[in-house]
């Protein structure tokens, strides 16, 4: 995969020199990470699946540089875009204990370098294929993030097979590059990311209702399912004044409902293992019990919140998640995670706040025109909540361990230009009870920061 890859990234990158003068201000079209349906490219005449059938002389590729590298076909039947980006840290500890199980170093490290190939081929039919090569927490070379083909024909009604994001949790579907903070929630591991599966789409009424509805293997990103348990998963999303003047104050309220559920069978109870979000502070882990397994149903229900209104932004989304466990004493008793968070975020520099979408600077950086970007300032609160079950029930110990953390960050984004961002956050995060360390040290408070540098080609 990763050989493959690079071949066709480095075949496209040698056949620049050749059009690109031509097409320097070819328009570009939507970034096709985003799981909304966008419309399809524009043609004068019907496109026959196979060139050679029309009779007609083969089209011609022009090239583009704007958010990608864009190798468009004159007649709009193929659009193949070549782009990425990559996420560098700097994180640095101010408070917090070390030992040899609940340590990590104020460090560098990549926290996504993810080069992707994405586009249309005879018009209906979009693909994607993104590969990350990090180098922070739990990090997994060469890892393919989306692998996925699909087909959007009808705005109404499109379909995508192979390796996304499970329609669940606002944050967790906006991609890393439009996220207001350096990482996401505290609650964020207990819901689904990457799955392999099957999902249609698309959008209603004008782009009021968009729905997703998916049937996903249940396992995770790259990972074989080994039962015949599968997940199914669906989210519908109101954008109630979508059809409203761009001046209008409610044209980006979006609201949204989403939910997954699921059959386990015979699972780790390690999945309640958990760092928190920011500063990676281990705050509870299990027993290692063989007759403690998951088994039955797993359910998550929750809501969200996006409000854009000028340089404001606003989000907030609250979801609860049930898993059915065996222990040697209790038999499919259900165990209760819950997780909220709220968030506001201003551009300074007076941007209008895009919905999961770049921030285009007014002035991008340019010191000899007296250009310095946009400014925006962020603030979230958030909080997730282990069952205290989980210590009646012996599989975690009570001593020691904390099933309840609260993150807060305040965050500064600095957008020199539409593709370069730099982001310094301050994260605090508190667990109810306190969490020990080593030579019996115990601490509830958290203190910490990140530096991120972003860059999108």
């Amino acid at each position: 995969m990763n050989r493959i890859s690079a071949m066709v990234m480095l075949a496209m990158l040698a056949a620049l020199p050749a059009s690109m003068a031509a097409a320097q201000d070819a328009p570009a079209k939507k970034d096709p990470q985003e799981t909304e349906p966008r419309p399809k490219p524009p043609s004068p005449t019907p496109t026959p699946l196979d060139p050679s059938q029309s009779g007609a002389a083969e089209p011609e590729i022009k090239v583009s540089l704007k958010d990608g590298v864009h190798f468009r076909s004159t007649d709009g039947a193929f659009d193949i875009i070549l782009g990425g980006y990559a996420g560098i840290h700097y994180r640095v500890f101010v408070h917090r204990p070390d030992d040899n199980v609940r340590t990590s170093p104020d460090t560098w490290y990549i926290r996504q370098a993810r080069p992707e190939l994405s586009g249309f081929i005879y018009k209906d039919f979009d693909f994607r294929i993104q590969l990350d090569f990090p180098t922070g927490p739990a990090a997994i070379d060469g890892t393919a993030q989306d692998l996925y083909v699909g087909w959007r024909y009808f705005p109404e009604f499109s379909l995508r097979v192979g390796q996304f994001k499970e329609p669940f949790g606002q944050d967790q579907t906006t991609p890393d590059r439009f996220l207001d903070f350096d990482e996401r929630a505290e609650g964020d591991r207990f819901i689904p990311a990457r799955d392999i599966g099957l999902m249609a789409y698309g959008t209603l009424a004008g782009g009021i209702v968009t729905y997703e509805l998916g049937f996903f293997n249940g396992q995770g990103r790259a990972v074989l399912d080994t039962n015949r348990g599968k997940e199914g998963a669906a989210r519908i999303r109101l954008q109630p004044f979508a059809g409203a003047d761009d001046a209008s104050p409610l044209k980006n309220l979006r609201i949204g409902l989403s939910g997954t559920a699921a059959t386990v069978q015979n699972g780790a109870v390690g999945v309640f293992n958990s760092n928190t979000a920011y500063l990676n502070v281990n705050y509870l882990t299990t027993a290692t019990v063989a007759a403690n397994l998951l088994d039955g149903v797993r359910r998550r229900w929750g809501g969200e919140l996006t409000w854009n209104y000028g340089p404001v932004g606003v989000r907030a989304e609250a979801w609860r998640r049930v898993d059915s466990v065996d222990t040697a004493t209790a038999v499919h008793r259900h165990l209760y995670t819950t997780a909220w968070s709220a968030q506001a975020s201003w551009l300074l520099t007076g941007e209008k706040k895009p919905i999961e979408a770049r921030v285009v600077p007014r002035n991008p950086f340019d010191p000899r025109t007296g250009g310095w970007g946009a400014l925006e300032i962020a603030a979230r609160v958030d909080r997730v909540h282990l069952d205290n079950d989980l210590f009646t029930l012996g599989i975690a110990s009570a001593t020691g361990n904390a099933n309840v953390v609260t993150g807060y960050s305040l965050g500064l984004n600095w957008y020199l230009t539409r593709n370069l961002r730099i982001s310094p956050n301050v994260f605090w995060e508190v667990a109810d009870d306190p969490i020990t360390f080593a030579g019996g040290r115990t601490d509830r408070h958290f203190f910490g920061g990140i530096m991120r540098f972003q860059l999108e080609f």
